[in-house]
């Protein structure tokens, strides 16, 4: 069965004047297919050599700009094997202000891998190095690898970025894609991809891989399904889109050339070392990063601080039974913790026998989604043994 997701987006402008949009469409990948598309008209489409597909936009005050896609996740994936130009090589080794390949970067990769010369054992040193030394925490404090070195605490971005630069530091490939999970609303992740020669491009995700060994409980009754640690080198959960492929992009049409007044009155943040400006800065003249979008405001005055006046309304959603089962977990939850909530106020005997019935399907829903499912497997088993001695004591009462 085709495992397929929908996902939308919508940008409203609800500032006084014109709002100009960069927005990444998924793009075909070793992962994703794209079986359909609908968008408001762009002023302008580019694609660039490594596959991203950027639609430009001016959005007056008050119109929203809409698209929506079809997505289908592949799990297994074609046998011939992509030859990368020696344009597209240098592209994936390059050092950027974000992805910086510096002295301490290549101190520090050298010094992981030693004397192995394998470059598939070399970028899983680096895998085990960066789970090891480093730690999730969000929101980061700075963007870009210069900082997460010192901070060492940082998000999926900042790993990813430090990935990259650790393996382009020894001469691998390594673009970072930047994405979301299919949990519905403003679920954005960003991870690693590496290019071996006998492979392709295989997925390494460091975030995931330290928050599940580190901080498990994060995803205890998340609808992502999580992997052991270690399988996140060359494996993901399969519940994932990826929006572009890689930093630091040039917009087309060029970026205007503004000097802002006032920076004081704007939320600044510090990107690549300096102090940056969402919606009115760039990075060397590229945009930072396409998750989904980049824009430029045209009004003076600084936005509110919402999530969508920056990055629009999006959200991914799962389609069919994985879709009906994450709706039915939501009735069990809720209804078996309203359940108990009232036993606890009103001491009422019959709400202590219904309880664990929507208490074994929610436990039960995980199992069947394969998530966390030795612990649910145990909370299951667990429930079904109280529902079973409830109903022989109900049907013994009964008789």
């Amino acid at each position: 069965m085709k495992n397929k997701v929908t996902y939308t987006f919508q940008y409203f402008n609800s500032t006084s004047a014109n709002v100009y949009l960069w927005l990444a469409s998924p793009p075909e990948t070793r992962y994703q297919k794209i079986i359909n598309e609908q968008k408001s008209l762009p002023v302008q489409e580019n694609e660039d050599m490594i596959g991203n597909q950027i639609s430009f936009y001016k959005i007056e005050s008050g119109e929203t700009m809409k698209a929506s896609y079809e997505i289908e996740l592949l799990s297994k994936t074609e046998d011939s094997l992509p030859e990368l130009t020696q344009e597209e090589k240098n592209f994936f080794l390059r050092s950027t202000p974000m992805v910086c390949v510096n002295e301490e970067v290549r101190h520090i990769a050298f010094n992981v891998i030693r004397s192995e010369t394998n470059p598939k054992e070399q970028t899983k040193l680096l895998f085990f190095y960066i789970v090891k030394h480093y730690n999730y925490k969000f929101p980061p404090k700075a963007r870009g690898v210069t900082h997460f070195l010192k901070d060492k605490n940082g998000d999926c971005g900042e790993f990813s970025f430090l990935y990259a630069a650790l393996c382009r530091a020894i001469g691998i490939p390594c673009r970072v894609m930047v994405g979301a999970f299919t949990g519905g609303k403003h679920q954005p992740h960003v991870w690693n991809e590496i290019y071996l020669e006998q492979e392709g491009w295989i997925p390494v995700d460091t975030s995931m891989a330290t928050t599940v060994k580190k901080q498990f409980w994060r995803y205890i009754f998340s609808p992502i399904q999580t992997l052991s640690w270690k399988a996140y080198y060359g494996k993901t959960d399969n519940q994932r889109i990826t929006f572009s492929i890689d930093t630091e992009h040039t917009p087309t049409p060029a970026y205007p050339k503004v000097s802002v007044q006032n920076r004081h009155i704007y939320n600044t943040f510090d990107i690549a070392g300096k102090s940056f400006i969402w919606g009115k800065d760039v990075v060397q003249q590229k945009i930072p990063y396409l998750q989904p979008i980049y824009f430029y405001y045209e009004d003076e005055q600084p936005l509110k601080d919402r999530t969508e006046h920056y990055v629009g309304l999006w959200s991914v959603h799962e389609t069919g039974n994985k879709k009906l089962i994450l709706l039915l977990r939501s009735v069990f939850g809720y209804s078996a913790f309203l359940l108990a909530m009232f036993y606890f106020v009103t001491k009422w005997e019959p709400l202590s026998i219904l309880f664990p019935v929507p208490a074994f399907l929610f436990c039960l829903s995980f199992v069947i989604r394969k998530e966390r499912v030795l612990f649910f497997s145990i909370a299951t088993i667990f429930f079904g043994i109280i529902l079973l001695m409830v109903s022989i004591g109900a049907i013994s009462t009964i008789l």
